[in-house]
C-alpha cells in the first residue's frame, strides 16, 4: 500500500490578545503537523518526545501572556506563522524538514459526533526504542479512530464504516496489540492497518484514517487512490 503518514501533536496555552482596541482571552491549541512517505525503523514519523523544545518555547513565551508583547502578529495565522518559523529553526535537524507547519486555533477542542468516532482500549509495548523509553514498557491507551473527509483535516470527520467498527470491537478492544497484529503497534502503523480494513482503495480520491492515542496526539495514514 502506498501513501503518506501524518502525525500531530497539540500543545495548549492560555493567553490574551488585544485586537481592535479591546483585550480578549482564549484557551489556544497549537498543533504541530509532520509528514513522511516512509517511517523510521520503529514505525514513527518522529518520536513525539523530539518536539519537547517546541512545548518548552510555547510554555515560556506564550502561555499565560498577553500575546501582543510576544509575537509580531496576534491573529491565529500570525501566531501559527511565528511558531512554524521558530520550529523550523530550532527543532532537531532531522525533524524540521518533515514539519508541515504549526496550526493555531482558539477555543477548546470539540469531539466529533458519535457516528464519526470509534474508541477502543488496548495494551501494547513498542519494540526498538532506546533503553528507558516509556513506550518500551507495557502500557495502555484509550484509542480514538476517525476518518477525515479530507486528509489532514479533522473539522468534520466522516462516519466510521461498520466493517471497521466490527473489526475494532471484535479483535482489538481489550487486547494486547502485540499479540493480534504482526507489526510494531505504533499509531502510524495502526492507521495504515485500519485503512487496509476499509477494503480496496477507490479509483478517485485518497482515503485517510486517523488514530489518537491521547487527547494531544494523533497519527494519520492517507492511502493513495488506485
Amino acid at each position: 500500500m502506498s501513501g503518506v503518514w501524518r502525525i500531530g501533536k497539540v500543545f495548549r496555552f492560555e493567553a490574551a490578545r488585544e485586537t481592535g482596541g479591546s483585550l480578549d482571552g482564549h484557551s489556544f491549541t497549537a498543533e504541530a503537523v509532520l509528514s513522511a512517505s516512509r517511517l523510521d525503523e520503529v514505525g514513527f514519523v518522529v518520536d513525539f518526545g523530539r518536539l519537547a523544545s517546541l512545548k518548552k518555547y510555547i510554555d515560556a513565551v506564550l502561555d499565560h501572556q498577553v500575546l501582543n508583547g510576544q509575537v509580531p502578529d496576534v491573529t491565529d495565522t500570525g501566531i501559527a506563522a511565528h511558531l512554524t518559523a521558530w520550529a523550523r529553526e530550532h527543532l532537531p535537524p532531522d525533524v524540521a524538514p518533515v514539519l508541515e507547519g504549526v496550526r493555531v486555533r482558539p477555543g477548546r477542542a470539540r469531539p466529533g459526533p458519535g457516528a464519526a468516532t470509534v474508541e477502543f482500549g488496548a495494551a501494547h509495548r513498542l519494540r526498538g526504542l532506546p533503553a528507558g523509553h516509556p513506550c518500551g514498557r507495557f502500557h495502555g491507551h484509550s484509542y480514538l479512530i476517525t476518518v477525515p473527509r479530507t486528509p489532514g483535516d479533522q473539522e468534520s470527520p466522516a462516519p466510521i464504516p461498520q466493517r471497521l467498527r466490527r473489526y475494532v470491537a471484535g479483535v482489538l478492544d481489550g487486547s494486547v496489540l502485540n499479540d493480534v497484529v504482526a507489526f510494531n503497534p505504533t499509531s502510524e502503523l495502526l492507521a495504515e492497518h485500519f485503512a487496509a480494513q476499509l477494503g480496496p482503495a477507490p479509483k478517485v480520491g485518497p482515503v485517510a484514517v486517523r488514530v489518537s492515542e491521547t487527547e494531544t496526539s494523533w497519527a494519520e495514514y492517507t492511502r493513495s487512490p488506485r
